[in-house]
Formats: C-alpha cells, sequence, structure tokens
C-alpha cells in the first residue's frame, strides 16, 4: 500500500516539473528606444493555456510587437513558442517581471536600457527605423467601402448645391474681403519670436522643437506642396526623395526633423550650440527661396 501511494506521488510530481514555462533574452543591455526581443516557451500537457499579454510588461517596457504563437505537437507533449519585441523610452535598470498563467510562471530578469552618445561633430540621425505593418484585406475592404461612401456624400451634396444656386441666384455682396497673409510673413514672424524666446535656455527643450519642426513643416507645405504637418519624418523624406529635390536642401532638412524627434520623443536635451545650429539652420533655408517664394506669390496674385 505505501509503494503504491509513493509512485502515485512520483508520478504527480514528474508531470509537474516536466511542464516548462520559459522566458529568455538574447542580451540585457539595449539603447533607448531599441527593441529587444523576448522568447517565451512552453513544453508540457496540452491542457496549458497561454497567457494575455496587454501592450506593457511595465510602466516602463512597452510590447511594440507580439508574433503569432508557433504550436507544434511531439508525443505526447506541447510546445508554444512566442516573440515578444519590447522596448522602453526611460534609461535605467527594468525588471521583466514573471509572466503567469494558472501554476506555472517565468523567471524573472532585468534588462538595462542606456542613452545615446551624441558627438556634436556628427550630424543626427533616427535611433530606430520607422516600423512598418503591411495592409491587410479588412482594411483595405473598410478603407474602399468608407470612400465610396463620402464620395455618394459629396455627391449629393454638389448636387443640392448646384440645384439650389441655380433656385435662387446669389446676390452680389458688396461687403469688403481682407486678403490673406502672405505665408513666408507669417512664418519669418514665427521664427524671430521663436529665436528671441531662448526657449532652451529655460529648460523648454520640447517645447522649443515643436514649433521648430512646424515651421519647417509648414514651409515645405507651401513651398513644394508636401504634406508634412501630420507626417513622420520617414513619410516627409520619402516625399522629398520622389520630388528629385537638392541633396544638400534635404539633408538639412532631415537633420532638423531628426533633431526635433530625438528632443520630443526620446527625451534627448541636447546642448545650448546644438539648438541655436537648429535655429540657424532653419534660418537659412528659409531665407535661401525668400525671393523664389516673393516672385511666385507676386503671379499668383
Amino acid at each position: 500500500m505505501k509503494t503504491w501511494i509513493l509512485n502515485i506521488l512520483f508520478f504527480c510530481s514528474s508531470t509537474f516539473i516536466s511542464a516548462q514555462f520559459t522566458c529568455n533574452v538574447d542580451s540585457n543591455n539595449f539603447l533607448i528606444g531599441e527593441q529587444a526581443i523576448i522568447y517565451l516557451e512552453y513544453k508540457g500537457s496540452s491542457d496549458f493555456a497561454w497567457p494575455t499579454l496587454m501592450d506593457t510588461l511595465t510602466e516602463e517596457l512597452e510590447i511594440v510587437n507580439a508574433s503569432k504563437i508557433d504550436t507544434i505537437i511531439a508525443g505526447e507533449d506541447l510546445l508554444l513558442s512566442q516573440k515578444l519585441h519590447i522596448t522602453s523610452w526611460d534609461t535605467g535598470y527594468f525588471i521583466v517581471p514573471p509572466i503567469v498563467s494558472g501554476e506555472l510562471q517565468t523567471t524573472p530578469f532585468l534588462l538595462r536600457f542606456n542613452t545615446v552618445k551624441i558627438n556634436p561633430s556628427e550630424s543626427f540621425k533616427p535611433i530606430n527605423d520607422q516600423f512598418e505593418t503591411p495592409f491587410i484585406f479588412d482594411e483595405i475592404q473598410s478603407i474602399v467601402l468608407w470612400s465610396i461612401f463620402w464620395l455618394i456624400i459629396i455627391a449629393t451634396l454638389i448636387a443640392l448645391s448646384y440645384l439650389l444656386y441655380n433656385k435662387y441666384k446669389r446676390k452680389p455682396t458688396t461687403d469688403p474681403t481682407i486678403p490673406a497673409r502672405p505665408v513666408m510673413e507669417v512664418l519669418w514672424e514665427r521664427f524671430e519670436a521663436l529665436k528671441s524666446s531662448k526657449l532652451w535656455e529655460k529648460g523648454e527643450e520640447k517645447e522649443f522643437h515643436v514649433e521648430l519642426s512646424g515651421i519647417l513643416r509648414k514651409f515645405l507645405e507651401f513651398k513644394h506642396r508636401v504634406k508634412a504637418l501630420e507626417e513622420t519624418t520617414g513619410e516627409i523624406t520619402q516625399q522629398l526623395n520622389a520630388l528629385g529635390l537638392d541633396r544638400k536642401f534635404k539633408n538639412e532638412v532631415i537633420h532638423i526633423l531628426n533633431f526635433s524627434d530625438m528632443v520630443k520623443f526620446a527625451k534627448q536635451r541636447g546642448v545650448y550650440a546644438q539648438h541655436e545650429s537648429a535655429l540657424e539652420l532653419l534660418n537659412q533655408i528659409l531665407s535661401a527661396h525668400q525671393e523664389e517664394i516673393k516672385q511666385q506669390e507676386t503671379e499668383t496674385v
């Protein structure tokens, strides 16, 4: 009787031990914004429920992408695996907490995210390339259906407007119209106000670069007819490349936008000379096209 009970206990304990749920990473040191790849693996019985993960592991660790769960059945064992791309926008040591499912959990470990060393003698560039996801059929179908819907609405409104216009002829208005101010005049006012504010000396580097990049983006939309106000730096670069513009001009624009991105999103502060250099570079861009734009505005009027 005692032997029979011991055999049962041994069988249960061996079954419990054979179930393995692990979490591994190739390296523990990364730059801020760099993506660490975590490998989640399970080996054991088929009654295991894979944990549901949200968009963060902790307040500091963000899940950028999670792969599909790979499933392999090897005899009586079930093998499951998944890759997680995680990153952090803060520097320091951060604990990857245990990932729990039922009575199993992974072992916690540390990741370190280091700040980016800035060399003032080199040009700025992004920490990571833009992460692009492919379109799926449902997204394309949704875009097409919504496009058709809005085309019908717009066509209906145009038809109604045309009918109402013909039925009730508009009376000529005698109200004076206020001409719009020249775009470059407004941009120069914003530039001079930003220059005199010296926000970077007040610890307001982010506010300074929001306005700096905003002036440059508005200039690109006005001068080159590209979408810039709501686009990413990568998307603006693609548009400028497609226009075949001067290489020096494109490099200056990309330099300012990349530096502004690092200050706004990667929380880099920079030094006074770098902020002043970016401001002077914007001054050169606006000045170099001033006469050409004045002529263009005169021809339009």
